[in-house]
């Protein structure tokens, strides 16, 4: 969900910052969203005395910040903590609250791969490529025979945007091919194209396109979705520039080919230091 930060309370002069995902916050109103919008991210154990002080001393709010501690002592749940805290404002309303109490309770049910699973996917939205690659090989050295083969192939391909984004070609091509032999999905099989596109020359793509029995009009239909797709933007995702320089590569554009690819490296070393901290 996407819900506008309209922030009423104190402003903290130094961020608290939750070093599994590398998010800075500074108002009581970003601590609720990131709570809400990130549960499965958040353990017991980052519910700790320092953020308790930031509490009490960034934001001012004593009395949340004592309860917090009284809470901690009794042993609770960690999602008794978090509703504490989004109960002590008027950012999310009582019906909002309720909603995630119940989505905490279906978290708690699942089994433990369909856990570790959205913890992958979290991380892999936050960008820590390498943690999130950490939980999909685990699933996958874990995951038995009879798994649904969906679920194990959507592990499959995001295993491979986490590989892709970190530059690591060959395995994103071996999982994006996994992940389609299981999944069967459109997504999955134009991304080990991409991944193709960008690794070998057009030869081997176009070989590669018919004997997945696909027309040889497939290759202008994905390299025409990348042409007119938006623009390089900041936000953009290093998978998504490879797309885009695989585009550039296919039309003999080697000028903005090597200029993406450049930059696509120099963020993947700035990606990486951070991840490795």
């Amino acid at each position: 969900m996407s819900k506008i930060i309209l922030c009423t309370s104190k402003t903290a002069e130094t961020p608290f910052t939750f070093l599994n995902t590398k998010v800075e916050i500074y108002t009581y109103e970003e601590l609720c969203f990131y709570i809400y919008n990130n549960t499965v991210l958040i353990s017991k154990s980052a519910l700790s005395d320092k953020l308790f002080e930031w509490i009490r001393v960034e934001l001012g709010m004593e009395d949340l910040a004592d309860r917090l501690v009284g809470l901690m002592n009794k042993s609770t749940y960690a999602q008794d903590l978090l509703i504490e805290i989004l109960s002590e404002g008027n950012y999310y309303t009582t019906e909002e609250i309720k909603n995630y109490a119940e989505a905490w309770q279906k978290y708690r049910k699942l089994d433990k791969l369909q856990k570790a699973k959205l913890k992958a996917d979290g991380y892999l939205a936050y960008r820590r490529y390498i943690k999130a690659a950490t939980f999909y090989d685990d699933i996958i050295d874990e995951i038995g025979d009879d798994a649904d083969p969906v679920f194990l192939g959507n592990i499959y391909h995001n295993r491979g945007v986490a590989a892709a984004n970190n530059m690591d070609l060959e395995d994103a091509k071996k999982f994006f091919h996994k992940a389609y032999e299981l999944n069967d999905s459109q997504e999955s099989l134009k991304s080990y194209f991409y991944i193709v596109a960008i690794s070998s020359d057009t030869s081997t793509l176009r070989t590669e396109i018919r004997h997945q029995g696909l027309p040889e009009e497939y290759l202008e239909e994905i390299m025409e979705e990348i042409g007119e797709s938006k623009d390089d933007v900041r936000e953009m995702t290093i998978f998504a520039m490879l797309q885009r320089a695989a585009y550039n590569k296919m039309n003999k554009d080697m000028i903005d080919y090597d200029k993406r690819m450049d930059i696509i490296l120099s963020e993947i070393k700035d990606d990486f230091r951070e991840q490795a901290i």
